[in-house]
């Protein structure tokens, strides 16, 4: 929770970067009222200059980060690490050759996700379905 508070912080607020698949807009995990909620909670975030999501668009295929969620943590004074999340866990990536190769990948998926604007409207259409 301490983290999320941090998003709204009014003095230097945490900058979060998301990219979601398609498929998760539609996948109806909890009914279609926590869904709603969730959707709805999305655009909210996405209101705040801090935070941009962007989703991954199905029609896009095989991408690199099929194989498993992962995020990549950036420090203003320390090195950039990567967070890969496993079945059975997580492991903490240091070594800065690995970690620049999670960052090209997200370098990558950046440029075939919908625009954070592009975004917006596909949320809002799952809201109107």
């Amino acid at each position: 929770m301490e983290r999320q508070r941090r998003l709204f912080a009014a003095d230097r607020p945490l900058r979060l970067a998301a990219m979601l698949e398609e498929v998760v807009l539609d996948r109806p995990i909890g009914g279609s009222d926590v869904m709603r909620g969730q959707l709805e909670h999305v655009l909210q975030l996405v209101e705040h200059e801090n935070i941009e999501v962007r989703v991954l668009p199905t029609a896009i295929g095989s991408h690199e980060a099929l194989v498993g969620p992962f995020t990549v943590l950036d420090f203003p004074e320390a090195q950039s690490i990567a967070y890969v999340e496993q079945v059975n866990g997580a492991i903490y990536v240091q070594d800065q050759d690995q970690v620049n190769g999670y960052t090209r990948t997200v370098n990558r998926l950046r440029e075939v996700a919908l625009s954070p604007e592009q975004t917006v409207d596909i949320i809002h259409s799952r809201l109107t379905t």
